[in-house]
């Protein structure tokens, strides 16, 4: 891909890939007139897309009495993004294709999450499950979502292990990565703004706006929102602090039980719950302080038990709602296809190089 006098490539190029991508197939006319530009502005973006194999006329639209135009397409055969999340037991990688396509994925045992030899060799199984030998130079980079606690040394050995490997690695926030795995899952609708309530390392508030990360830095902490000024006690000194309602064994301990509900437990239906109701009472009511077109709601707990969760969401939301409230399915991970995606971003931003 061409890129501008200073060094970077055209936005415009990431802009018309994302609006044929979204429509999966669409016109220079088309494109020109969702993103508001002129139609030689779009021209000399697709001649740049088509050179670099990004986009290719699919054929042509039907006549409105002219001329009938070209269509375009994302040529998702172009490029594969990778994508990996660690969780206390497992590590989770996908490929995307170019529109961001999961194509396919592994989930590998961790006996220690947080020892770096073991991490890095699983990451390393992983590459060669799906990615083969002599394709790793033709893949646009692999994207890491991060957990909050996750050790220095396991960050140091995957840099080390890119670094060998001469791959480009993205990293990004883990909730981050969670609301743009909903996203590009076809989970969120096209537009808007979303918000993405992710229970994991901890629990986070992410916001999309058109599908883009609101600020760079989304995905703030909520573990120490004060939701009981009369509840237990936290280790930051104050009382009643958000994680401590709506993870009380810890996210681990939260997703085992969730699995017993499903199972039939009806002791562990009420703990999970229970636990349900503070996390989607901040997430109704930080929907309708920001107005939010979609509310997702994410985690390997809420993954395990959605039907537990979603009949908490409709007591906090109610029947009459404007946000749409969503349950993330995305498998095996919405923070390993979100991670791809910022790879395969990372990969269009820096030009294709």
């Amino acid at each position: 891909m061409i890129r501008s006098g200073d060094g970077r490539p055209p936005a415009m190029d990431t802009a018309v890939l994302e609006v044929v991508r979204r429509r999966t197939e669409s016109t220079r006319v088309e494109i020109a007139r969702e993103l508001g530009v002129t139609a030689a502005t779009v021209t000399n973006s697709v001649k740049r897309l088509l050179a670099a194999g990004l986009l290719w006329e699919s054929g042509h639209a039907r006549s409105t009495g002219g001329k009938r135009a070209t269509l375009l397409r994302v040529n998702d055969a172009a490029r594969r993004a990778l994508g990996c999340t660690i969780d206390h037991d497992r590590l989770s990688m996908v490929a995307v294709d170019t529109t961001g396509a999961l194509q396919s994925r592994v989930v590998l045992p961790l006996v220690d999450a947080a020892d770096p030899h073991e991490v890095s060799e699983s990451v390393r199984e992983g590459l060669a499950a799906l990615i083969p030998d002599d394709e790793l130079g033709a893949m646009t980079g692999i994207g890491f979502a991060m957990p909050a606690q996750l050790p220095a040394e396991v960050d140091q050995a995957l840099r080390a292990l890119t670094a060998e490997l001469d791959v480009r690695a993205t990293r990004g926030r883990e909730g981050t990565c969670a609301a743009l795995g909903s996203f590009w899952s076809g989970e969120q609708s096209g537009a808007g703004l979303s918000g993405t309530v992710h229970l994991g390392s901890t629990t986070t508030l992410s916001l999309l706006l058109d599908g883009v990360p609101f600020r760079p830095d989304s995905g703030q902490s909520l573990d120490h929102l004060r939701v009981d000024p009369e509840g237990p006690i936290c280790a930051c000194g104050r009382r009643g602090c958000l994680h401590l309602s709506v993870a009380p064994d810890g996210v681990d301990g939260l997703s085992r039980t969730a699995l017993e509900a499903t199972q039939g437990s009806a002791t562990a239906q009420a703990d999970v719950l229970a636990a349900a109701l503070p996390l989607t009472r901040i997430a109704a009511n930080l929907a309708i302080a920001l107005g939010l077109d979609t509310m997702v709601l994410a985690g390997t707990p809420v993954q395990a038990a959605p039907a537990i969760y979603l009949q908490a969401a409709r007591e906090h939301f109610g029947d009459e709602t404007t946000t749409r409230v969503v349950v993330s399915q995305v498998q095996p991970h919405p923070c390993a296809v979100g991670a791809a995606v910022l790879a395969l971003q990372a990969f269009l931003d820096t030009g294709g190089r």
